[in-house]
């Protein structure tokens, strides 16, 4: 029988799970008889109204009774959530983001030891792509995978096609089936599968024609594929930048080249919105091309219900947005001088001088922005997502006396908000920037609530972790 990861640990009260009598260190194994193997199983089989649940107490193993309502949550909390078994990724992508990492046991003399564990696991896992939003390949799905996502209609999904010519994908994922990929999406179909859909464009390499056909590929298969986005490769300074199957060498994009590939997608855009009853566009850029070209952002309508926005396509205009909308709570002077700091990668720092403007409006502040160039990955690496926090510190340390609040961007920090990409933990990190405050958020308003805190309004003790929705 494979090992089980449904440890319960938390009920919530009143819950109908607690009511019927589930424990925290209960381990749930069966829902009306189907084995729990991970948290896709625990949420599809949790969602009838009528549940026996088999679970081990202290060894013993039990059932109970639980009755709810068809949109009533059962109440259980995972301490580990039961997603075990990552499945791996079987592809050897020219671009994959391993090989932008270094050595995981051969860290840079004076750097903090090694990089996050996590990082190494290559996933390619279509559970989390269901769960979380990973975009998955579809190259490793076995027949028992196929029949599990009829059965359960794991839908949407995210799908990285990043080319639809056969032979090209062949030699850009080098993995088991790379070729299918319109007939791996038009099965999904048939079951009625939706999925968005990616493209990490390469110059020379997958964009120009490659990406017309590309994007024309999926449209054929809407509403099958529900979005397209395009997204520029990322690359470290570790990245192997030789040949590969005969392809140009990676290299980041030009500002004439990524003004090309804007070009291109907004020919589709418009032809796109001009038919759709909501004037969305379909095919949408990342924000890093707005970025590296110095065009204007889109409006909010552009982006629709911001159906990529985990893969950076919208975010910058949903914090412009939300900034306009949440920054007349800002006070309007402080009882004392205060210094803040606000800090990001290079790539943010126009947008964070727009709030910073604003920012300097309130008496008695002194606001600075403060990029920090990657020195662990390289200075072409200028989202905030990816730098390490021994770059972060270095940056700060001869200026955190100057600062009364320091802020950051939580996507610096692993998903429960205690680590750093190399390693370092955020108690390591405040300690060497103390007596300075140092608060972590990921949106405009947790970042104005940071700001009344010190003048004295609002919860300045509530300094909650929370869940990552921007990379800037």
């Amino acid at each position: 029988m494979p090992k089980m990861y449904g440890w319960v640990r938390e009920v919530v009260p009143e819950s109908p799970a607690d009511r019927a009598g589930l424990q925290s260190g209960d381990l749930v194994r069966t829902i009306n008889g189907k084995l729990v193997r991970d948290l896709v199983d625990f949420r599809f089989y949790a969602a009838d109204e009528d549940l026996l649940i088999g679970f081990d107490r202290q060894e013993a193993q039990r059932e109970v009774h639980v009755k709810k309502g068809i949109d009533e949550n059962l109440g259980v909390l995972f301490g580990e959530e039961p997603t075990p078994f990552i499945r791996q990724c079987a592809n050897k992508c020219v671009f994959c983001f391993l090989k932008g990492l270094p050595e995981r046991y051969s860290p840079q003399p004076g750097m903090h030891q090694g990089m996050r564990a996590s990082l190494y696991i290559k996933d390619d896992d279509y559970r989390y792509s269901f769960l979380f939003g990973n975009f998955v390949t579809l190259t490793n799905l076995k027949e028992l995978d196929w029949q599990r996502l009829d059965e359960q209609k794991l839908t949407p999904l995210y799908v990285s096609v990043h080319v639809t010519d056969p032979d090209l994908r062949r030699k850009l994922v080098i993995g088991p089936r790379a070729g299918e990929i319109i007939e791996h999406i038009q099965r999904l179909g048939s079951m009625g599968i939706n999925c968005h859909t990616q493209l990490v464009l390469m110059p020379g390499i997958n964009d120009g024609p490659w990406l017309e056909r590309s994007i024309r590929d999926l449209l054929a298969l809407r509403p099958i594929v529900e979005s397209i986005s395009a997204v520029p490769v990322g690359l470290t300074k570790y990245n192997n930048m030789i040949e590969n199957e005969g392809l140009p060498p990676l290299r980041a994009y030009t500002v004439d080249e990524a003004n090309a590939v804007i070009d291109l997608v907004e020919g589709f855009q418009r032809e796109l919105a001009a038919e759709d009853p909501d004037g969305l566009p379909f095919v949408y850029l990342s924000d890093e091309w707005y970025y590296i070209t110095n065009r204007e952002f889109p409006p909010a309508q552009h982006y629709g219900f911001y159906s990529q926005i985990e893969n950076g396509v919208g975010m910058t205009r949903f914090l412009i947005d939300q900034w306009a909308k949440t920054k007349r709570r800002l006070p309007a002077s402080m009882p004392e001088k205060q210094r803040v700091a606000l800090v990001t990668g290079t790539m943010a720092v126009p947008i964070l001088e727009g709030l910073a403007a604003d920012l300097r409006k309130i008496e008695n502040l002194d606001v600075q922005v403060l990029p920090v160039i990657n020195q662990f990955f390289g200075d072409n690496v200028t989202v905030a997502g990816l730098l390490c926090g021994q770059d972060v510190l270095a940056a700060l340390q001869d200026r955190a006396s100057a600062a009364d609040l320091i802020l950051l961007s939580r996507v610096m920090l692993d998903n429960e908000g205690v680590r750093f990409l190399d390693d370092m933990t955020v108690e390591e990190f405040k300690e060497r920037l103390a007596p300075a405050r140092v608060e972590f958020v990921r949106n405009a308003q947790e970042t104005i609530e940071a700001v009344r805190s010190i003048a004295g309004i609002g919860r300045g003790n509530d300094r909650r972790l929370v869940r990552v929705q921007s990379r800037l």
